[in-house]
Protein backbone atom coordinates (compact mmCIF):
# COMPACT_ATOMS: atom_id res chain seq x y z
CA UNK A 1 0.00 0.00 0.00
CA UNK A 2 1.06 3.55 -0.63
CA UNK A 3 2.44 5.83 2.08
CA UNK A 4 2.25 9.08 0.10
CA UNK A 5 -0.23 10.02 -2.62
CA UNK A 6 -0.25 13.20 -4.69
CA UNK A 7 -3.75 14.51 -5.50
CA UNK A 8 -4.30 16.71 -8.56
CA UNK A 9 -6.59 19.75 -8.49
CA UNK A 10 -9.41 18.07 -10.41
CA UNK A 11 -9.97 15.57 -7.60
CA UNK A 12 -10.40 18.34 -5.02
CA UNK A 13 -12.70 20.24 -7.37
CA UNK A 14 -14.78 17.07 -7.75
CA UNK A 15 -15.33 16.67 -4.00
CA UNK A 16 -16.53 20.25 -3.69
CA UNK A 17 -19.16 20.00 -6.43
CA UNK A 18 -21.79 17.26 -6.12
CA UNK A 19 -22.79 17.80 -9.76
CA UNK A 20 -19.44 16.66 -11.14
CA UNK A 21 -19.28 13.21 -12.70
CA UNK A 22 -16.44 11.98 -10.48
CA UNK A 23 -17.76 13.47 -7.22
CA UNK A 24 -18.48 10.19 -5.42
CA UNK A 25 -15.36 8.39 -6.64
CA UNK A 26 -13.15 11.29 -5.60
CA UNK A 27 -14.83 11.56 -2.20
CA UNK A 28 -14.50 7.81 -1.59
CA UNK A 29 -10.82 7.90 -2.49
CA UNK A 30 -10.03 10.77 -0.12
CA UNK A 31 -11.96 9.03 2.67
CA UNK A 32 -10.04 5.82 1.99
CA UNK A 33 -6.66 7.57 2.04
CA UNK A 34 -7.52 9.46 5.23
CA UNK A 35 -8.92 6.42 7.05
CA UNK A 36 -5.86 4.35 6.15
CA UNK A 37 -3.35 6.94 7.32
CA UNK A 38 -1.94 7.53 3.85
CA UNK A 39 -0.23 10.89 3.39
CA UNK A 40 -2.15 13.16 1.03
CA UNK A 41 -0.07 15.71 -0.87
CA UNK A 42 -0.81 18.52 -3.29
CA UNK A 43 1.05 21.61 -4.43
CA UNK A 44 0.68 25.19 -3.31
CA UNK A 45 -0.18 26.47 -6.79
CA UNK A 46 -3.10 24.05 -7.05
CA UNK A 47 -4.72 25.64 -4.00
CA UNK A 48 -5.21 28.90 -5.90
CA UNK A 49 -6.42 27.02 -8.99
CA UNK A 50 -8.98 25.11 -6.93
CA UNK A 51 -10.19 28.30 -5.27
CA UNK A 52 -10.43 30.15 -8.59
CA UNK A 53 -12.59 27.43 -10.15
CA UNK A 54 -14.83 26.86 -7.11
CA UNK A 55 -15.26 30.59 -6.35
CA UNK A 56 -16.93 31.12 -9.72
CA UNK A 57 -19.96 29.33 -8.25
CA UNK A 58 -19.75 30.09 -4.54
CA UNK A 59 -16.93 31.93 -2.74
CA UNK A 60 -17.95 30.73 0.72
CA UNK A 61 -17.98 27.10 -0.45
CA UNK A 62 -14.62 27.64 -2.17
CA UNK A 63 -13.02 28.92 1.05
CA UNK A 64 -14.56 26.10 3.05
CA UNK A 65 -13.16 23.61 0.53
CA UNK A 66 -9.69 25.14 0.77
CA UNK A 67 -9.85 24.93 4.58
CA UNK A 68 -10.77 21.22 4.36
CA UNK A 69 -7.92 20.57 1.93
CA UNK A 70 -5.52 22.40 4.23
CA UNK A 71 -6.53 20.14 7.14
CA UNK A 72 -5.98 16.83 5.33
CA UNK A 73 -3.09 17.64 2.97
CA UNK A 74 0.56 18.34 3.09
CA UNK A 75 0.94 21.29 0.72
CA UNK A 76 4.20 21.14 -1.22
CA UNK A 77 6.04 24.40 -1.81
CA UNK A 78 8.27 24.99 -4.79
CA UNK A 79 10.93 27.43 -5.88
CA UNK A 80 13.23 28.28 -8.76
CA UNK A 81 14.84 24.84 -8.50
CA UNK A 82 11.60 22.95 -9.22
CA UNK A 83 10.66 25.36 -12.01
CA UNK A 84 14.06 24.78 -13.59
CA UNK A 85 13.70 20.99 -13.26
CA UNK A 86 10.26 21.24 -14.86
CA UNK A 87 11.57 23.18 -17.85
CA UNK A 88 14.53 20.83 -18.25
CA UNK A 89 12.27 17.78 -18.22
CA UNK A 90 9.89 19.31 -20.75
CA UNK A 91 12.83 20.12 -23.06
CA UNK A 92 14.28 16.62 -22.68
CA UNK A 93 11.12 14.49 -22.83
CA UNK A 94 8.39 15.52 -25.26
CA UNK A 95 5.82 13.39 -23.37
CA UNK A 96 5.75 16.22 -20.82
CA UNK A 97 3.64 18.76 -22.69
CA UNK A 98 1.92 20.75 -19.95
CA UNK A 99 3.90 22.98 -17.59
CA UNK A 100 1.47 22.69 -14.68
CA UNK A 101 1.21 18.89 -14.92
CA UNK A 102 4.98 18.52 -15.26
CA UNK A 103 5.50 20.71 -12.20
CA UNK A 104 3.04 18.55 -10.24
CA UNK A 105 4.99 15.45 -11.32
CA UNK A 106 8.29 17.05 -10.19
CA UNK A 107 6.72 17.96 -6.83
CA UNK A 108 5.28 14.46 -6.36
CA UNK A 109 8.76 13.03 -6.94
CA UNK A 110 10.32 15.63 -4.62
CA UNK A 111 7.95 14.51 -1.84
CA UNK A 112 8.53 10.83 -2.60
CA UNK A 113 4.89 10.18 -3.49
CA UNK A 114 4.32 6.67 -4.84
CA UNK A 115 1.10 7.53 -6.64
CA UNK A 116 -0.48 10.46 -8.44
CA UNK A 117 -4.28 10.54 -8.76
CA UNK A 118 -5.56 12.75 -11.56
CA UNK A 119 -8.50 12.71 -13.95
CA UNK A 120 -6.54 14.75 -16.48
CA UNK A 121 -6.28 12.46 -19.52
CA UNK A 122 -3.14 14.25 -20.69
CA UNK A 123 -1.23 14.01 -17.40
CA UNK A 124 2.00 12.10 -17.95
CA UNK A 125 4.16 10.42 -15.32
CA UNK A 126 7.13 8.24 -16.19
CA UNK A 127 8.40 7.29 -12.73
CA UNK A 128 5.46 7.74 -10.36
CA UNK A 129 2.42 5.49 -10.74
CA UNK A 130 -0.53 7.41 -12.17
CA UNK A 131 -4.18 6.42 -11.76
CA UNK A 132 -7.44 8.20 -12.43
CA UNK A 133 -10.31 7.87 -9.95
CA UNK A 134 -11.99 5.08 -11.91
CA UNK A 135 -8.77 3.04 -12.02
CA UNK A 136 -8.09 3.61 -8.32
CA UNK A 137 -11.62 2.52 -7.36
CA UNK A 138 -11.41 -0.58 -9.56
CA UNK A 139 -8.09 -1.51 -7.95
CA UNK A 140 -8.98 -0.89 -4.29
CA UNK A 141 -12.78 -1.04 -3.85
Amino acid sequence: MYKKVFIDANIFIDINDRNRKRYQESLDILKYLTQNGIGIYTSCDLITTIYYILAKEDKANALSGIERINKICKVIEFSNKEISLTCQLMNKDKNYKDLEDTLQYILAKKSKCELIISNDKNFYSSEVELLNTEEFCAKYF
